[in-house]
């Protein structure tokens, strides 16, 4: 992604243009979270990855984005721009959907404070390490709980008519998602490197001890022949000197 622009981080609100500056404050935020979300793709367990591309498309992403920035906005930040969403929302019957995605408090607030109080794109990337580490722990099933909500199959695409996905997300999207299978790629060809190493190393020594033992057992072989001969030599000399004396009696 190309450097962010600044007005990713808007956070402002003016009492005088509610509906421009509250939508402004809510597409920001929305897009911090997705932003955060799509770099977490690249560092997510294979089958979280699976799980996550199934439930999330990029019009879904930006559509929960939108909820649970919305949600964020409305009940934690509070204040005027809260009561600005809250009433610029109210006409999509939202409200249902409060209860599911406050468990998003529960399983991802580190993801999502940081997220929206990001002031630059290494806080988001930093969000989405978050994120990635929420969903290894079951933070998934939080996001399915939201997008198969009725209430939101509903609205996502109202939602979507006045906050239309943006195109840069799908870019970033198709990016790390290509990003994510060329690293896997790279990983498995250095994983058959190792292995082809290994093998031939375990071959080399293999190569090495075998005659080594052949030699040592040709060796060991010649010690007992040995010994078999000097021990029946001793023994004919100990005879012959015992039969010596009796002769000259």
């Amino acid at each position: 992604m190309a450097t962010l622009d600044p007005s990713v981080f808007y956070r402002d609100f003016a009492a005088d243009s509610p509906i421009t500056t509250g939508a402004l404050h809510l597409s920001a935020a929305a897009t911090r979270l997705a932003i955060s979300m799509v770099y977490a793709i690249t560092e997510l367990p294979d089958a979280i990855w699976q799980q996550f591309k199934e439930l999330l498309s990029p019009d879904t992403l930006w559509g929960l984005c939108l909820v649970v920035a919305a949600w964020l906005v409305a009940t934690i930040i509070g204040g005027p721009i809260g009561a600005a969403i809250n009433g610029l929302l109210a006409a999509y019957g939202l409200y249902e959907l409060w209860p599911v995605v406050k468990a998003v408090a529960g399983d991802l607030w580190a993801w999502l404070r940081m997220a929206y109080y990001a002031d630059g794109e290494d806080d988001l990337h930093a969000s989405g390490k978050h994120f990635a580490d929420a969903l290894a722990k079951s933070g998934l099933t939080t996001l399915e709980a939201i997008v198969t909500h009725r209430v939101f199959h509903g609205t996502a695409q109202k939602i979507r008519e006045r906050f239309p996905t943006p195109e840069w997300l799908r870019k970033t999207y198709a990016e790390q998602e290509t990003k994510r299978s060329s690293r896997k790629v790279d990983d498995e060809a250095q994983h058959r490197r190792s292995r082809l190493v290994e093998e031939t190393a375990s071959r080399t020594a293999a190569a090495g001890m075998v005659p080594a033992g052949r030699g040592a057992g040709d060796a060991m072989g010649g010690i007992v022949v040995g010994g078999v001969v000097v021990t029946a030599m001793l023994a004919v000399v100990a005879g012959a000197a015992v039969m010596r004396p009796k002769e000259r009696r």
